[in-house]
């Protein structure tokens, strides 16, 4: 007899895990807060690597749809000065990471699962080891497993651990470019194909840019700024023009090459404070009661592992409950390990870059780890 399973979050991590179980014959429940899969946008664009995040999206049996929306010429990679001098230069090399936009990743997931195992609009507000309870005022309850891939402000968390994020100290704004080979020429001929990173280490200010599909580039400012500083900056998040303002003092010494991009974007912008959990994070392993992706190992995006990592929990976790129906305690324990020892190199390395790209030499340095990675992918 199958296990009741519960996963809680229709984010990566969550769909890869319900695709692999129903691949398998096994059926879970997924409960996603948001009302359908259109409430919200699902942000850039993701470099997906061999061994994880492409290995999971394999075990859905999603290859082909994967390699349908993978863009090969997306691994270009830039790293500039903020005056605009090329320091230094990836184009037209395979490094293994094609990209491809989270709305096209999400998609093909939720193509893989068979319709009524995800239940939209179920925002947990509480839960025990093996009930949830819904702000809708219904519970659900006798679950053989519950899984929490519901994100950074995890509800299933505290019932692993009670280890909750802190603020790295850097917030992003996202910006978005549209129509740009015509709209905005110059900066989709600055940024290229793939992504195009500039540093002003010193300031604790960086612009990326990224490209998306459908002649699209988002565009990055981050920046070192105090905890609640998008409450605070007395910005109005509504109105372009004061968002513009704030960020043309914050980039006033820019090369205009880059910083037109303030005054190009298309008026709406999402600010990000990006928060962390500690980099080696583990907690004594319950019987009923997981967590996978950012509700276990929340990392800054400069490692660009977060998604990888998330998938691969997914996959590994499926595959012990796959191999073990009949004991889920094991199930959990052997792919907690496999997820601890995955996932702490990966956030050691992102907290790293956080502090790194931010502070005086980040710059220099930066493009010395790109330097030592390229030279590894090239060894294999």
């Amino acid at each position: 007899m199958s296990p009741k399973i519960a996963i809680v979050g229709a984010g990566p991590a969550g769909l890869a895990l319900a695709s692999i179980l129903c691949r398998n014959g096994i059926t879970p429940t997924v409960f996603e807060s948001d009302a359908s899969p259109t409430a919200r946008p699902q942000g850039g664009s993701l470099d997906l690597h061999p061994a994880t995040g492409q290995a999971a999206l394999a075990a859905c049996g999603l290859t082909p749809q994967f390699e349908k929306y993978a863009r090969y010429d997306g691994q270009d990679f830039i790293l500039s000065d903020k005056k605009g001098n090329r320091l230094f230069e990836i184009k037209d090399q395979e490094t293994g990471r094609p990209e491809i936009d989270r709305e096209q990743l999400r998609r093909i997931l939720l193509d893989s699962i068979p319709e009524g195992v995800i239940r939209w609009g179920q925002h947990l507000v509480s839960a025990t080891q093996d009930t949830l309870q819904f702000k809708e005022g219904h519970s659900e309850s006798g679950f053989d497993l519950i899984v929490g891939a519901d994100g950074a402000w995890s509800k299933i968390r505290p019932l692993c651990c009670y280890v909750n994020p802190f603020y790295s100290g850097i917030t992003g704004v996202e910006m978005t470019l549209r129509e740009t080979s015509t709209k905005h020429p110059e900066l989709s001929k600055t940024v290229g194909n793939g992504s195009f990173f500039a540093f002003a280490s010193e300031d604790g200010r960086v612009l990326q840019f990224q490209r998306n599909d459908n002649d699209t580039i988002k565009c990055y400012a981050f920046m070192r700024k105090p905890d609640n500083w998008a409450k605070n900056s007395g910005i109005d998040w509504q109105d372009p023009q004061s968002i513009r303002a704030s960020l043309k003092s914050d980039y006033a010494d820019w090369t205009p090459e880059l910083s037109r991009v303030i005054e190009e974007f298309d008026g709406t912008a999402a600010v990000r404070p990006l928060y962390t959990l500690p980099p080696i994070l583990r907690w004594p392993s319950q019987k009923k009661v997981t967590i996978i992706g950012d509700a276990a190992h929340l990392m800054t995006p400069f490692a660009g592992e977060g998604v990888n990592i998330a998938l691969a929990d997914a996959m590994n976790l499926a595959k012990e409950i796959i191999a073990h129906p009949d004991d889920i305690a094991g199930a959990i324990h052997e792919a907690e390990v496999k997820m601890w020892d995955g996932a702490k190199d990966a956030a050691a390395l992102a907290w790293e870059n956080t502090l790194l790209r931010y502070e005086p030499g980040g710059l220099e340095k930066t493009m010395e780890r790109v330097t030592t990675m390229l030279k590894k992918l090239d060894e294999h």
